[in-house]
């Protein structure tokens, strides 16, 4: 018997603990999101989310699926506790800026957006599977410059994707509804823009009043990337209030 109980305890340490290529393995070619502790949140910090697409999907800013991508935004701007505040679609990603009272608000509102509009792509693109296979990942917004940089990374996501033109708006985002402009961008863009998911005010003091202590956006400037030779940081997190 003490034997067997040794064996036992041999085994349990040869396959578990912390080791190379250990856990489970990621659903797309890249690894997503990894399974961190999510950061405390205080009622009036808003939320910089993103959310991925599975590998070898349509992209989401085309014809059927922008529509149905709009449509769950609209139905979802407020909804269990989370206001959808500003967004933008990119061929394999969503960003959200959101204000929600905790995190569970954003949890139940999230499963509430994401399922019916996992379901309805599958059904136009005549698949099966998952859509958005790993979970959301949220960055607290804490700071005037924090909402500031996370405003402009959402609002001109675009344009670091290279699918916008650095003089236009992004017409698969809210930008044509944002009130925060240096100068406000030409009504015949915002004319030709397709239909806007309809988005929540701003209530939280960052996103209404603070970021603005930085100066309103000006449509030229580029949301932070990453810099050769630098570590990645949180792009909320960046120190550059203002674009130069």
């Amino acid at each position: 018997m003490r034997r067997k109980d040794h064996q036992l305890e041999f085994d349990f340490r040869q396959h578990g603990g912390k080791r190379k290529g250990a856990g489970r393995k990621p659903k797309n070619a890249e690894a997503g999101m990894p399974h961190r502790q999510r950061s405390a949140k205080k009622r009036g910090e808003p939320l910089l989310i993103t959310v991925r697409l599975a590998d070898g999907l349509p992209s989401l800013r085309r014809g059927g699926a922008l529509k149905l991508v709009l449509a769950a935004l609209s139905a979802s701007s407020d909804r269990h506790g989370m206001r959808v505040i500003h967004y933008t679609v990119q061929g394999n990603h969503l960003h959200f800026l959101v204000e929600a009272d905790d995190r569970e608000c954003v949890a139940r509102a999230m499963n509430a957006l994401l399922s019916p509009l996992a379901r309805a792509l599958n059904k136009l693109w005549g698949r099966r599977g998952k859509v958005f296979p790993e979970r959301y990942h949220d960055e607290v917004i804490s700071t005037p410059t924090q909402a500031r940089n996370a405003l402009r990374y959402v609002l001109q996501n675009g344009k670091k994707h290279g699918v916008v033109a650095q003089s236009s708006i992004d017409l698969c985002s809210s930008a044509p509804v944002f009130d925060g402009w240096m100068a406000r961008p030409s009504i015949a863009a915002i004319r030709a823009a397709p239909v806007v998911a309809a988005v929540a005010p701003a209530s939280t003091w960052l996103l209404t009043t603070g970021w603005r202590r930085h100066g309103l956006l000006d449509i030229r400037e580029m949301p932070h990337t990453k810099q050769a030779g630098r570590p990645r940081q949180n792009l909320a997190q960046s120190s550059r209030g203002r674009a130069r």
